[in-house]
């Protein structure tokens, strides 16, 4: 009879173990402050939330993440969530001014996360209230975006009645630094055009004419891309480059990429991977479903 019931507990033992055993959900990159790893949204949906968040980001100084996933199982939400965010790191270092909204899809879960810092603008009974009164609704009709969209602003507007740090250059800047990263990307390419560009102009118009045509087209390219002044110097720094790569052979001039364009080190971007801040949080939020 012992070697019975030490039998079972060994069996019970193993199934209570292995549940464990299971694999853990992966946690994805955090590249931009929506991550949609379910093709639930669309491009523009999806640029639209960034927008909003961004903007917030650039006005606050806090950092709103959404996360949608499948499934989080063999974990539940709350599991899952809090190692996202632990990983993510929402949020300024020291303020903790971090937020995620999280919705796995096949599971019909979502939750809000909410740093440290925002405990008191976003007690666990106000997220509660935004997931059942605001997202919920719109998740039960299948319109997932503006559920998204509107969680995401009632959560901003909760935020915007704390009393916290201004947002720092380095914050405000994100924006550049993402089209800096970007122009950063496409200098070589850009460089190669204009070079083709130069040579075509020179073959068809000969070399003067084609000189003369190539700088005025730079100029009038820099003026719409930048301002007048810039297209000047566009015009002067290119014509005078492009017109000494035709001379002096393979040590002579020749077509060069510098450092490119870069921007400062801000907390995030769009081009170089929005980046959490070192936000730290405790498990505060409030799950729901639909």
């Amino acid at each position: 009879m012992r070697q019975i019931n030490l039998l079972f507990t060994i069996i019970i033992f193993i199934g209570y173990t292995s549940s464990f055993a299971q694999e853990l959900q992966q946690i994805p990159e955090l590249k931009s402050p929506v991550t949609d790893l379910t093709n639930t949204l669309s491009g523009n949906q999806i640029k639209n939330i960034e927008s909003d968040i961004l903007g917030f980001q650039k006005e606050t100084g806090s950092q709103v993440g959404v996360l949608i996933v499948a499934t989080t199982e063999p974990e539940a939400i709350e599991q899952y969530s809090i190692r996202v965010v632990e990983q993510w790191k929402l949020g300024r270092e020291g303020i903790d001014d971090g937020v995620l909204l999280i919705v796995a899809k096949n599971d019909r879960k979502m939750r809000i996360e909410v740093g440290f810092g925002l405990e008191g603008a976003i007690p666990d009974a106000y997220a509660k209230r935004v997931i059942e009164q605001i997202i919920k609704p719109e998740f039960r009709s299948g319109d997932f975006y503006h559920g998204i969209a509107k969680g995401v602003a009632a959560l901003e507007d909760l935020i915007r009645g704390e009393e916290l740090p201004e947002p720092t250059h380095a914050t405000q800047s994100s924006e550049q630094n993402s089209i800096s990263k970007y122009l950063n990307g496409l200098f070589p390419i850009l460089i190669i055009v204009v070079a083709i560009g130069n040579f075509a102009l020179k073959k068809v118009l000969g070399k003067k004419a084609g000189s003369i045509v190539f700088a005025i087209i730079v100029l009038i390219a820099g003026w719409l891309l930048f301002n007048l002044i810039i297209g000047f110097v566009m015009s002067i720094i290119l014509t005078a480059i492009m017109g000494s790569s035709g001379r002096g052979g393979r040590g002579g001039g020749g077509m060069w990429y510098g450092g490119g364009f870069s921007g400062g080190s801000g907390g995030s971007s769009f081009g170089g991977g929005f980046s959490g801040g070192g936000g730290s949080f405790g498990g505060g939020g409030a799950s729901g479903g639909w």
